[in-house]
């Protein structure tokens, strides 16, 4: 009797100690992923010798995050099944939820939206079930991002409102993913003022968290932010300070994303050496860790540089080549750009048929993925066409459709800003409102389309 009691106490001290070892990954996890994979790796082997299933599914899922967050999205996947197996076999609703939303984070990291969605929306019926507000605002906030990434902005804004509603009627802080998130929302559809806005205010709540690597993606999202305002100075030092923690802490993607808005903003300032330089990196990179989705997009961004070149025949190598790996993995929105692309560019040699042709597969693309943006630039495209081929009168109608999914865009995010405020959510004073109408309205029609 007295040893099986002994036998008792030992397994509940090593059980413990599991259980120590998954903290420490947690906590770790935050300013050191290496150690945080450590860590999990050494809790999944005495979990194992244990037989102890609730420590290895934590153990299983905390180095899934640690895979994820250095980019061996393979590693993370196998792991996250593990932990949702054992999670399902323990009935506790609670770690298959985080573990379900994790597996969704790593599809999003892949680009592959569509199954991203899938399993956000598994959690949100899990979650449901257990009445789990506060985890379904985080998941309702990543779900929003994927339909974003995937050209619905509408539904994006919805999951965000959502999201907030909940953190509202529960009285919760709002976490600054949420702000990240809406940052890059008016980032896409050109409200810039706004997007810092929300930028800063995820900055300032990654750094009391003391969250370094999400401060990161803060910072990186504020650099990008200055690419298309233009300040390319302020854009290039919040890139590089961004780049500094993600190298410190092995973050392969989030550098590599890096890179490339780099390659971006030398691309802007007209620096072509430098641009193609940090756009050949992140290529490199990027085919190294399978983000074949990000392969195909800075494949479109060589071929729009070197169309700004005139180099056209390098141009067209570049579009081809993002066309193919986008087709190959069904990835829309690239195709959709690509095409754009490749329209602009028959533009050019003045041939109008087939120009027509690239633009009717991107306007049936952005169509079903309702991306307004991508509507006014394929219609303002279109405008150009006809105009060169002296059709003045279907120029015109292309031209107004372009101006009026500009306003569909503005007016979507004039809707999120009028129930945001009703949350409570967000305060504007009246210089605030002043200088960002002041920026729209000094713009010329044809600058309008570069800003959004």
């Amino acid at each position: 009797m007295k040893s099986t009691e002994n036998n008792k106490t030992i397994n509940r001290n090593s059980f413990e100690e599991v259980d120590l070892l998954n903290k420490k990954a947690d906590e770790a996890r935050k300013d050191n992923n290496n150690l945080s994979l450590s860590v999990s790796k050494e809790a999944i082997s005495m979990a194992q010798l244990l037989g102890y299933t609730k420590g290895l599914a934590k153990a299983y899922l905390n180095a899934g995050i640690s895979c994820r967050l250095s980019s061996n999205f393979e590693a993370a996947i196998e792991y996250y099944h593990e932990a949702i197996a054992l999670y399902k076999k323990l009935e506790d609703k609670k770690g298959e939820t985080r573990a379900l939303n994790s597996l969704a984070n790593v599809y999003y990291s892949l680009s592959d939206f569509t199954k991203a969605i899938e399993y956000y929306d598994e959690c949100i019926y899990v979650l449901q079930s257990i009445g789990d507000l506060n985890f379904e605002a985080t998941v309702l906030t990543n779900r929003g991002l994927s339909y974003q990434q995937n050209g619905d902005l509408k539904a994006a804004l919805n999951n965000y409102l959502e999201s907030l509603s909940i953190y509202k009627s529960s009285e919760t802080e709002i976490h600054y993913a949420l702000y990240n998130n809406l940052g890059i929302v008016y980032l896409e559809t050109g409200s810039y003022h706004e997007s810092i806005k929300y930028f800063t205010e995820a900055l300032k709540k990654t750094q009391e968290k003391k969250n370094i690597i999400d401060e990161s993606f803060t910072l990186a999202n504020i650099g990008r932010t200055y690419i298309y305002m233009e300040d390319y100075a302020n854009a290039i030092t919040y890139l590089s300070e961004a780049m500094i923690i993600m190298k410190r802490y092995g973050n392969r993607q989030a550098e590599t994303q890096v890179y490339a808005n780099l390659g971006k903003a030398y691309s802007k300032m007209r620096c072509f050496p430098e641009s193609v330089k940090y756009y050949n990196r992140a290529l490199k990179y990027y085919k190294e860790i399978g983000d074949k989705s990000s392969v195909d997009h800075t494949l479109c961004e060589l071929g729009e540089l070197y169309f700004e070149l005139n180099d056209y025949k390098t141009s067209i190598h570049y579009f081809r080549d993002g066309l193919e790996v986008s087709e190959k993995i069904n990835d829309i929105m690239n195709i959709l750009r690509i095409n754009t692309g490749l329209a602009r560019l028959y533009l050019k040699f003045k041939d109008t048929e087939k120009a027509v042709e690239y633009l009717h597969a991107a306007e049936k693309l952005a169509k079903a993925a309702k991306s307004y943006k991508d509507l006014s630039k394929i219609c303002k495209i279109y405008s150009e066409n006809y105009s060169i081929a002296g059709n003045h009168k279907e120029s015109k109608i292309f031209l107004d459709r372009h101006y009026k999914y500009l306003e569909k865009l503005n007016n979507m995010t004039e809707t999120n800003k009028v129930q945001a405020l009703m949350l409570g959510h967000i305060k504007y004073n009246q210089d605030d409102k002043e200088q960002e109408q002041a920026y729209y309205y000094n713009l010329k029609k044809d600058q309008i389309l570069s800003v959004a």
